[in-house]
């Protein structure tokens, strides 16, 4: 069983990465120059909320993107289950790179580990997808999906701690253009997760439907208002 892309959606999901990496490297700006911890932790909660969100619903519109033959539902605990891991690697990004140094050591381990949390959100937003029968991977494109978000990862992480200092020139214009790349590259990772995708001819969801244009137009909107 073989779907269609949305382009209208698939270039959606690009301008809410984009919009959500900008909100990252202003966050990690505005975090890096609290002398609070107290402020800082705060910052770095709602940082994290944000970009999670951001990130989450990228992943959520590339996947309503896709159109099957047949209606499809999602649960809607797994469903929060992914936004959840979505806050948490976020949190845990910001945190990374708005300490004092940022060594070649701990980028790797940052991209690494953020690489396999973002994963882990896409994939498990993909199980919301209640099939039967049960959806299977073509296993190269699925490992192809995860490096693809640790490379991505170990990107965004060194383009915003170079960008957080207070003295680069021109820093509005390097944000949007860093923002952008990040927004294009982010999307990769989804889009590259469900081409490893493959559907049984005839399947069914378990889930019940809900309206795409509604799901569409709800998580825009408040996805546009929390950034």
């Amino acid at each position: 069983m073989v779907g269609t892309y949305s382009i209208p959606l698939v270039v959606l999901s690009i301008i809410v990465a984009s919009l959500a990496s900008y909100t990252a490297l202003d966050m990690v700006q505005r975090i890096t120059r609290q002398q609070s911890h107290q402020f800082r932790r705060y910052w770095l909660i709602g940082g994290g909320i944000a970009m999670g969100i951001g990130i989450w619903s990228m992943h959520f519109i590339g996947m309503l993107a896709y159109t099957l033959p047949v209606p499809v539902g999602y649960d809607v605990w797994i469903t929060l289950l992914s936004l959840a891991i979505a806050v948490v690697v976020s949190y845990f990004a910001l945190y990374s790179v708005t300490r004092g140094t940022l060594s070649t050591r701990r980028l790797m381990v940052g991209a690494f580990l953020m690489g396999i949390g973002i994963s882990a959100m896409h994939y498990t937003g993909m199980e919301a997808m209640r099939m039967s029968p049960h959806m299977t991977y073509v296993p190269w494109i699925f490992t192809a999906s995860i490096l693809i978000a640790i490379t991505v990862s170990g990107v965004a992480l060194r383009l915003s701690f170079t960008l957080r200092g207070e003295h680069v020139d021109h820093p509005m214009l390097r944000k949007i253009g860093a923002a952008v790349v990040m927004g294009i590259a982010i999307a990769g990772m989804p889009y590259t997760g469900m081409a490893a995708v493959e559907y049984a001819p005839g399947s069914v969801s378990l889930a019940a439907h809900v309206d795409d244009d509604w799901l569409t137009i709800t998580i825009t909107s408040m996805t546009f208002s929390v950034l």
